[in-house]
């Protein structure tokens, strides 16, 4: 087992309580090498080196950016486990693997030693475990990563009453095997799991090992009518309100004019036009996660 631990996590948190953190895995009966990311995505390269060594499983310590970045450094690698020690700003995928957000009970999960098998997003030359958000959701994100004081969904509420007022909806194209959009596109969100920025359950129904995408789509609106769809979001209805798009399919593809601010699974990313596909990689990558189904707890 080797750990990916990404010392900027959480507003450079992470890294100052590593020691500490370290010793406490070590009197639960952890051993295990810990390794530091450096940059940006050096996490992929990080578990494709920990695997050619012949590590089985690859834990990543850290924020969501940084479980997706090891996740898509085991898929490149052709093999691997992923482990998560949840401990980011939103930790979501933690929370859709239904991985313990408590440090010795997320221990204890790798400890266990239980798995499943999860599908992964591809887009953009890039594998994403959790959720991608474009337009007004890529912004918040964005805006977020740079807050150091607060955490979770506290720093996603601060950030987005900026975003909500600021940010101009492009015009799109979107297109499914059986759906097409076309007008001004506010927020789309495309995931893996339910939630997204420490709790917005955008596509509360999705599921990560069901083959399928799941898509909200919120179409153009003024700055008002965006904070009732943020508020939806914290319920979970947003996809039930008006000029709302719910989709699932295996594939999507997205057309546009101007360059379109994104977050892949909480790092920042810019998508380019003309165009971009998200296609879904059925059943990928094997993570360590608690007893029982993945679909059925997700669902019940």
């Amino acid at each position: 087992m080797r750990i990916i631990v990404n010392p900027a996590a959480a507003g450079g948190r992470v890294g100052r309580e590593w020691p500490r953190r370290e010793k406490r895995l070590r009197a639960l009966g952890l051993e295990a090498q810990a390794v530091f990311t450096e940059a940006p995505w050096h996490a992929t390269e990080l578990a494709k080196r920990a695997v050619a060594e012949g590590c089985e499983t690859v834990v990543a310590a850290g924020g969501d950016g940084t479980v997706c970045e090891t996740a898509e450094g085991l898929f490149r690698a052709g093999r691997g486990r992923l482990g998560v020690l949840p401990l980011g700003t939103g930790n979501d995928a933690a929370r859709t693997l239904r991985i313990p957000l408590g440090f010795d009970d997320a221990a204890a999960t790798l400890l266990a030693g239980g798995s499943r098998r999860v599908d992964l997003i591809a887009v953009d030359g890039h594998l994403v475990l959790n959720a991608i958000g474009i337009g007004l959701t890529g912004d918040i994100s964005r805006r977020a990563a740079r807050i150091k004081v607060v955490r979770g969904i506290a720093a996603y509420l601060v950030t987005a009453v900026a975003s909500l007022f600021r940010y101009r909806a492009p015009w799109v194209r979107l297109e499914t095997p059986d759906h097409r959009y076309e007008g001004a596109m506010t927020i789309l969100a495309v995931h893996n799991g339910p939630s997204t920025g420490g709790g917005f359950r955008l596509t509360p129904r999705a599921v990560p090992d069901d083959g399928q995408l799941d898509a909200c789509l919120v179409e153009g609106m003024g700055a008002l009518r965006r904070v009732s769809r943020l508020v939806g979001g914290l319920r979970g209805t947003l996809s039930q309100m008006s000029g709302s798009l719910e989709l699932q399919a295996p594939h999507l593809e997205l057309f546009f004019d101007e360059p379109l601010p994104c977050h892949l699974d909480g790092n920042d990313w810019i998508l380019r036009p003309p165009s971009v596909r998200f296609t879904i990689e059925p059943e990928v990558l094997e993570v360590v996660v608690p007893g029982g189904s993945l679909r059925e707890s997700l669902t019940t």
